[in-house]
């Protein structure tokens, strides 16, 4: 991935707001810590934050990557080949140098707030594959289906599942055991 000089600056910003951030809920707690004390502990004015992430919750579901004029997920989707597609986004998000996209998971696990707006992110993610497989030809119900899978039982499930058993083994090994499930699933029913 090649950025300029400048989204390489706007994209290290960003990371030191999330990175501070999760710092000071780490020490203090997700719900004392304001957007204010984020903002100046990152060295950045309110505004800066509020324009790059608008809330609280929005340091788990901004896609950095997105915020410096990349599209990274159209670039990897394959609707043809999705499980192809999931483990093309780890390896992105794994090569992110300095910063660890999968750091703020026990807020998601443990915050309500967090959880509801990752899954409100979730969902709109699953429209967006769900409107591609339905312009490929899907019937609808199949596309909403297949995409909410992919988001939110093959995606989601195994990050819940990789940060639940203490991030032991890389993500990419519960990634490849959601696909798996489903496979079997699927040759279940073929066989029945």
């Amino acid at each position: 991935m090649s950025l300029t000089l400048r989204q390489r600056n706007r994209l290290a910003a960003i990371h030191v707001i999330m990175d501070t951030a999760m710092d000071l809920f780490d020490e203090r707690g997700y719900n004392a810590v304001t957007i204010d004390e984020i903002a100046a502990a990152s060295g950045v004015s309110p505004r800066t934050f509020y324009r790059y992430f608008g809330t609280k919750e929005g340091l788990f579901t901004t896609d950095p990557f997105a915020m410096v004029g990349l599209d990274l997920y159209s670039a990897q989707l394959d609707p043809d080949d999705l499980p192809g597609t999931l483990k093309r986004l780890i390896g992105l998000f794994d090569e992110s140098p300095g910063h660890s996209p999968w750091r703020g998971m026990r807020y998601v696990l443990e915050e309500p707030a967090v959880r509801a707006a990752v899954y409100g992110s979730l969902d709109e993610a699953a429209e967006r594959l769900a409107t591609q497989l339905r312009d490929r030809g899907d019937p609808p119900a199949k596309a909403r289906v297949m995409a909410r899978t992919f988001w939110f039982g093959v995606y989601f499930g195994s990050l819940e599942q990789w940060h639940l058993d203490g991030r032991s083994r890389p993500l990419l090994d519960y990634v490849l055991e959601g696909m798996a499930a489903l496979t079997a699933v699927k040759t279940t029913r073929d066989s029945s």
